[in-house]
């Protein structure tokens, strides 16, 4: 026959086994839900930086493409939180390539491409890039005679060939 208080003791064990299991069932659950949350907000920032929508931190040393550079600020670039970038209004890709290969401003060669840093931009604007920096060519505005003298001469070339037309019709008949 089995004692009293050894059938006490077990029920007791057995009871404080299950608390166990269900505590480690708890904290197993509770730590499988921060794993998850942490994976989801991990995904999500991924996903932002994949659509273009956050900038990669990067240093004054590291290299950008010409392609990319004339988008900063320091050369009168913008970039928006939506995504949509403006270019420099002053430097192109083309004029950065230029003062690269005349020496003005240093320049790395990266996989084909040229490369510059943001620090080798701040030495070449210090050093006067501006002043190299060609302005947009700009057309003169026409004047009131000169759009009246064109749409005249059009005028008279229209009736010209209207005129030869009538007359190749009149001779076919």
């Amino acid at each position: 026959m089995i004692d009293r208080d050894e059938e006490l003791d077990v029920a007791e064990l057995s009871r404080r086994v299950l608390a166990d299991i269900d505590e480690m069932a708890v904290e197993f659950e509770l730590g499988m839900q921060n794993v998850s949350r942490h994976l989801h907000a991990a995904k999500d920032a991924f996903q932002v930086e994949a659509d273009g929508k956050v900038a990669r931190p990067f240093g004054d040393d590291t290299p950008l493409k010409l392609s990319d550079a004339i988008y900063l600020l320091i050369l009168g670039g913008e970039v928006r939180r939506n995504g949509g970038r403006i270019a420099s209004p002053t430097f192109t890709k083309r004029s950065l390539e230029g003062a690269i290969r005349t020496g003005h401003l240093e320049g790395r060669m990266i996989r084909g491409k040229w490369t510059v840093t943001i620090l080798a931009l701040r030495a070449w604007l210090d050093g006067g890039a501006q002043s190299e920096a060609k302005p947009a060519a700009t057309k003169p505005a026409r004047s009131a005679t000169a759009r009246s003298n064109r749409e005249r001469e059009r005028g008279m070339a229209a009736d010209a060939i209207a005129r030869q037309m009538l007359d190749s019709i009149k001779t076919k008949k």
